[in-house]
């Protein structure tokens, strides 16, 4: 395992942030040894702070190549803790290919696969990303479902982070993708995965739209 990701005192300055300003559950999710594959709904950017300060291992996050070229100031930090930048909706071979690698030296990577933040109907699509990486590597899929945040509004990038909110995020059981690794996709068997990834994290309960002050 290369242990990849945010180091321990990131991680502890993460959770500090989230549970005092966003009022996060001091509570943390155990995630399965080895490599593993979060996927989530995606509210706001807060959202990978949240993810990471929920768990109990280091995450590496795959991210928005407009956000990692836009904020040059803070490629230290994203490169610090393991982001994978990509292309939404578009050609994305180097980055899967790097995210696979990480998978497979044991990692756990966390994506959001609607592709953005906050979008106008939630869940309703699901990019085939999640669904690749895991046939490819054979890494249970851990389902999430966050709430309570300010929502991103494709304007005011930083606003969810200074506004303070009652974040919770809710995980549902581990499951694995039917196929061997590395087995060729049908059209049809691409489909029934990504159905299956977009059911998991719908199916998790959502606690409601908590009060913010």
């Amino acid at each position: 395992m290369s242990g990849r990701g945010p180091n321990r005192f990131l991680r502890f300055l993460d959770r500090w942030f989230c549970r005092t300003w966003h009022r996060l559950p001091s509570m943390q999710h155990r995630l399965p040894d080895g490599p593993v594959i979060l996927v989530g709904n995606h509210r706001c950017g807060l959202d990978p702070l949240l993810v990471q300060a929920s768990v109990d291992r280091p995450l590496c996050f795959l991210m928005a190549r407009e956000y990692y070229e836009g904020m040059w100031y803070l490629h230290w930090l994203f490169r610090l803790v393991g982001a994978i930048p990509v292309q939404p909706g578009g050609a994305n071979r180097h980055a899967l290919r790097e995210a696979i690698e990480v998978v497979r030296e044991g990692n756990a990577l966390c994506l959001f696969p609607e592709g953005e933040a906050n979008p106008s109907i939630p869940l309703r699509r699901i990019l085939p990303g999640a669904a690749i990486l895991a046939r490819e590597t054979g890494a249970p899929i851990v389902p999430f479902r966050i709430s309570g945040v300010w929502p991103f509004d494709h304007v005011h990038v930083w606003r969810p982070f200074l506004r303070r909110s009652k974040a919770r995020i809710r995980f549902g059981q581990p499951f694995l993708l039917e196929g061997k690794p590395g087995e060729a996709y049908t059209r049809d068997s691409l489909r029934r995965d990504v159905e299956r990834i977009r059911q998991a994290i719908r199916s998790i309960p959502h606690p409601g739209s908590p009060r913010h002050s």
